[in-house]
């Protein structure tokens, strides 16, 4: 009797910890070449941006999960450097006020993975898996340690920390400081 309930249960737990060795926790969506940003400001310092905030509908699409629901938002940032230097991005300083004005904090592609995680209760996972779906999240990030040569552009999601269980994500102000004047953006959904 023991031997059988032994069997029944390993033969239960068995697939899903199977299943849970390989693949990944979420599947993250490259960025999408149709459908950048589109450029919304001229900088006197002769960078472009432009940039949409992902609401959940738009996030779920691209990362397989709410965002906003997780307290994270999601910015995709387009940047072209009409100058004739090069824009050394560590330089650049990405800040999200939302309509009441209080500032979001950035965070790096990992703490936006472990929020999603967190909210979605994933406490038992493969190693592999969880490595795998923080590759594909700082894939798609913006990469702030490169540099954006004359006529060149960059393009990436840039994360910030919001409360739990947001639903909407309008009224957002990006700022980007670093520059010979510091650029404010009027954010809308990636749809609008």
């Amino acid at each position: 009797m023991l031997l059988r309930m032994i069997v029944i249960i390993l033969l239960v737990s068995l697939p899903p910890t199977l299943a849970a060795c390989g693949g990944k926790l979420y599947k993250v969506a490259p960025l999408p070449a149709g459908a950048p940003p589109e450029i919304s400001t001229s900088n006197v310092g002769g960078l472009n941006i432009g940039a949409v905030a992902l609401d959940g509908q738009q996030s779920y699409e691209r990362f397989e999960a709410n965002l906003p629901l997780a307290g994270v938002i999601a910015v995709d940032v387009k940047m072209i450097n009409m100058s004739d230097t090069t824009i050394i991005t560590r330089s650049l300083k990405f800040e999200l006020r939302d309509g009441a004005g209080a500032q979001l904090k950035q965070f790096a592609p990992k703490k936006a993975l472990g929020a999603v995680m967190k909210y979605y209760g994933d406490k038992f996972y493969a190693k592999a898996a969880y490595q795998r779906t923080l590759e594909d999240y700082e894939s798609v990030a913006l990469k702030q340690d490169s540099v954006i040569e004359p006529e060149g552009e960059l393009r990436g999601i840039v994360f910030f920390q919001t409360k739990r269980e947001t639903t909407s994500v309008d009224g957002l102000i990006l700022s980007v400081a670093g520059l010979t004047a510091p650029v404010n953006l009027q954010l809308h959904t990636a749809r609008k």
